[in-house]
């Protein structure tokens, strides 16, 4: 009896990462863009890049020796006898990250992000966006490649004794990504936003997508940027600069008219996030051109404040109650002066908020002009002072109230053609927060072998695939939510506790308990393969059979 040929495959999330890497044409676009001569190449850079993607999304966090990884996956049902295990090796990354690097990688990432929306019927009407730092370890002092440069400048990562790169995101209103770019890491957020905002309004319009809102933090409002998009006629929405003295004005103005607009919470909030919103219109000029301008009022954020108001009011008071010190101690000739002196401190403690009490008090003193014992008969010169005697009270409830709505404000700014109602234009603001959970997946640690940290343009190139490989997680996520809601379904986590909105880490944890058997090339699923990981497979929008019978 033949002896059979079994041999078991750690299949996990391949099979669907290779899928989704198909429907994006990644390997094409790349080929199409790189410089390559197919008939003397082994194998095209496409296909390493689309395999390199697969292995950043497979649990594969160190990224060297990386045919370790696909010496257990059946590299024939995922490739189609393109690409062998001879064929992957650091060194073969390495060359293919040379050739993405001589290409405009901003456009690769944005083709790609075009192809996929198309695939899946999706559009733009608003567009996200924000940037980024990463930190590395090393010197890299070769001189920089265009505009990327690995070098010092203001770390999100909280970590300025290192040099760093920064990464510029874009996302339309699903949170489906559409754009990046690797930026040198001393590049200013204020002048990336609104240039930015103006090159992908080129691009996208000439993609057909047109009328496109850009929802971007403050960086992207400075005299100069405002000048910038309206130039282009960029429509935005953002957040006003406190730096700006309008900013101050409208929020006084709105606490004073009085004429908010009740938005109770939003209707997407998230449980984390239910607070009220109200909300003052107005339209005013700024920069030479007239804005919209919202200003809001958030529960939230007031509750969140009053600490630190309260650290704020008791640091004033202290320093009141010194100064009010050093003035008391201080001798006026004359009355007026000591009360001027007084009515000045006590002008200045009630602007701060405090009841304050105070007095003038006069001394007198009696010395004797010469030193040592006074004659008998000598009479003693008479010296009076006057003193500003002050006392700070407790801070006015009044003070307490409008420092609180002060801080529980900010403002919103915006130029759209189509009139948007103040609870829209908030709720595509409050969105803004999911370009910054895209971010925490380009900063997940993942060790790099000495081949990708080679040199800046390697780092850069890498930088461009973990980016490819974030589009394609979060479209597996878009994916996976989108069909639970459809059919009412939900996956059931450890604890039992059921939901609708798994994380791309959890769908991904799901999918690579998934282990294919290969009997005589016939691949099988195992009779005790995760029920839940399998119906991850059905969720994702493929069958079983992308594992059983390849891609």
């Amino acid at each position: 009896m033949a002896s059979a040929n079994i041999r078991m495959i750690q299949a996990g999330a391949v099979p669907v990462i290779a899928k989704l890497c198909r429907i994006a044409k990644i390997r094409e676009i790349v080929n199409q863009l790189v410089k390559w001569d197919e008939a003397i190449s082994r194998v095209s850079p496409g296909i390493l890049i689309e395999s390199l993607i697969i292995c950043i999304l497979c649990g594969r966090k160190a990224l060297w020796k990386v045919e370790q990884f696909w010496a257990k996956q059946d590299m024939t049902a995922v490739f189609q006898g393109h690409l062998t295990l001879e064929q992957v090796n650091d060194d073969a990354y390495g060359h293919a990250l040379d050739k993405l690097a001589e290409i405009s990688q901003e456009t690769l990432v944005s083709l790609v992000g075009v192809t996929l929306l198309h695939a899946h019927a999706m559009g733009i009407r608003f567009i996200h966006f924000d940037t980024t730092s990463k930190s590395v370890q090393g010197a890299y002092e070769e001189e920089p490649t265009g505009d990327f440069d690995v070098n010092r400048g203001h770390s999100k990562d909280l970590r300025p004794d290192l040099k760093q790169f920064k990464i510029g995101a874009a996302v339309q209103e699903n949170g489906l990504p559409i754009m990046g770019q690797l930026l040198s890491g001393n590049t200013a957020d204020v002048t990336w936003n609104p240039e930015a905002a103006v090159e992908m309004q080129k691009f996208f319009t000439e993609k057909g997508y047109r009328d496109v809102i850009f929802v971007a933090d403050c960086a992207l409002v400075s005299t100069e940027g405002l000048n910038k998009l309206a130039r282009q006629g960029v429509q935005f929405i953002s957040r006003l600069p406190e730096t700006f003295a309008l900013a101050q004005t409208l929020k006084d103005e709105a606490w004073a008219d009085g004429q908010w607009e009740d938005l109770g919470t939003l209707a997407d909030s998230s449980e984390a996030d239910r607070a009220r919103y109200s909300v003052y219109s107005t339209r005013r000029e700024l920069a030479g051109r007239e804005y919209g301008f919202l200003v809001v009022h958030s529960s939230h954020l007031e509750s969140r404040k009053e600490k630190t108001l309260q650290r704020q009011f008791a640091k004033r008071k202290t320093a009141l109650e010194k100064e009010a010190a050093v003035l008391s101690d201080r001798p006026f000739a004359c009355e007026d002066d000591a009360r001027i002196a007084l009515e000045e401190w006590r002008a200045d403690a009630r602007k701060q908020g405090f009841h304050v009490e105070g007095a003038v008090e006069r001394k007198t003193l009696h010395r004797h002009a010469h030193r040592g014992r006074p004659k008998k008969d000598a009479l003693p010169d008479i010296e009076v002072t006057f003193h500003a005697q002050c006392v700070v009270g407790e801070l006015k409830p009044e003070a307490w109230e409008q420092a609180c709505r002060k801080e529980s404000t900010f403002i919103l700014i915006n130029d759209v053609r189509n009139p948007m109602s103040p609870a829209e234009i908030l709720t595509e603001y409050k969105r803004q927060n999911t370009i910054e959970m895209k971010f925490r997946f380009l900063k997940s640690p993942v060790m790099l072998g000495p081949v990708y940290l080679k040199s800046k343009r390697r780092i850069e190139a890498l930088g461009y695939v973990f980016v490819l490989a974030l589009m394609l997680a979060s479209y597996l996520e878009f994916r996976v939510r989108r069909e639970l809601k459809q059919r009412e379904e939900f996956l059931l986590l450890p604890g039992k506790k059921k939901t609708q909105v798994p994380s791309i880490t959890t769908i991904l944890e799901y999918l690579n308990m998934i282990t294919v058997v290969s009997i005589n090339g016939q691949r099988l699923l195992p009779d005790n393969v995760d029920k839940e990981a399998l119906k991850m497979i059905r969720w994702a929008g493929f069958t079983e059979a992308l594992y059983t019978e390849g891609l």
